[in-house]
């Protein structure tokens, strides 16, 4: 009789050891259960998980830890939610966690176990830890032929995704010198902020831009997480004539569609207003202009050679003015910007020639900065160029 006792005696000790390592029992489990929204769940797609724990006590303290992994990104959505509910005819207390998880690769993924470490009244101030089982899941890779092709590569999964352009003033028609602020805030439902892809590079020979920092933030929703990424640059454009940036498609997995889709940043025009008004004065270059460019610039090289043969020793500056005002390149980059109505190209290639011709420069600034319609006379600007030669 003794020893059966003993022997019964130890083995409540064994039960009350398992039980405080963490051995489930129908009055205190531990679960984590998913509700992924489509039976094959893929790289990088949203899964809603909640961790549910049912005691049959009421607890004074607690503390809930998932053990790391390198197979998903996680994100807790909102407070752990402790409430009461009547579980097979009998009050228990409940506690929910609520994650958003990530995938990070195709194959098989485990999230977990959840341990939670317990203070039940009435235990002494004895802690109890509960175990779940790990959850696996088995992942999907990513479509690797999307439709859409971004000029980075780069692909995420999100039930929605939204882009919101946003300028500080008409692109198309700046002043002269003026910069276009632009705003571009992506919003992507069901994802992170590190997975939204990188800002679209802008390089284009005719525009000097200037990019800020990155702004990237999340927020947290019963729902799921909700990522935004802000771009925002200056463009100013480098010469008159106007440009195009061209439309950025920002491709994703729509997890609601279960398809390929894209969002996209619209093309953007770009431009000084005079240009424009310049190019409705409509003007006329003939090719007769051109040749009697070219012949002005010959001749003005036969005239510095026959100022060294009759035994003038100009300056090597001044040699240097003379073969810029008549180099033949030059004049043809004259009759370029005229023939095209690029005035600022126009006064950019006579800057030396203006110099000494008072009169045709001003008529050719007032062109440029002065308020539109103002005529002006390509064809007689530049017979007073040659005139003055």
């Amino acid at each position: 009789m003794v020893i059966r006792a003993a022997l019964a005696a130890l083995a409540a000790l064994v039960l009350l050891a398992a039980t405080t390592a963490g051995a489930e029992t129908p009055e205190r489990r531990l679960e984590i259960l998913a509700f992924p929204r489509a039976d094959s769940v893929v790289a990088g797609e949203m899964v809603p998980v909640t961790v549910r724990g049912i005691y049959d006590r009421k607890v004074t303290l607690e503390e809930m830890t998932i053990r790391p992994g390198d197979s998903f990104d996680w994100v807790q959505l909102a407070k752990d939610d402790w409430h009461e509910e009547r579980i097979d005819g009998r009050l228990r207390l409940v506690v929910e966690r609520r994650l958003a998880l990530f995938p990070k690769h195709s194959g098989s993924s485990r999230f977990g176990p959840a341990e939670h470490r317990l203070t039940f009244v009435g235990a002494g101030g004895k802690a109890e830890t509960i175990t779940s089982h790990p959850l696996d899941l088995s992942v999907a890779p990513m479509p690797d032929d999307p439709p859409f092709h971004s000029p980075h590569g780069w692909r995420f999964a999100a039930s929605e995704l939204r882009v919101k352009d946003e300028l500080s003033t008409d692109p198309a028609r700046l002043k002269d010198g003026e910069t276009v602020t632009r705003r571009v805030t992506v919003t992507a439902v069901g994802a992170l902020p590190a997975m939204l892809p990188p800002r679209p590079v802008v390089s284009e020979n005719w525009l000097i831009a200037f990019a800020d920092p990155v702004e990237r933030s999340l927020e947290l929703t019963p729902e799921g997480p909700v990522a935004r990424v802000i771009w925002s640059w200056q463009f100013r454009p480098e010469t008159g004539e106007p440009g195009v940036l061209p439309a950025v498609p920002i491709p994703y997995f729509n997890t609601v569609t279960r398809k390929v889709e894209a969002a996209e940043i619209p093309a953007l025009p770009i431009g000084y207003a005079s240009f424009a008004a310049s190019q409705s004065a409509g003007i006329a270059i003939t090719p007769a202009s051109l040749w009697g460019g070219l012949a002005a610039g010959l001749a003005g090289l036969g005239a510095g050679t026959a100022l060294l043969v009759a035994g003038h020793r100009p300056t090597a500056a001044a040699l240097g003015r003379l073969a810029r005002r008549r180099s033949p390149f030059r004049r043809w980059q004259i009759w370029r910007a005229a023939r095209a109505g690029d005035l600022l190209a126009l006064r950019r290639a006579t800057e030396e020639e203006a110099l000494d011709r008072p009169a045709a420069r001003a008529a050719l600034e007032r062109a440029i900065y002065g308020p539109p319609p103002q005529p002006f006379d390509a064809r007689a600007f530049l017979r007073t160029l040659r005139r003055k030669a």
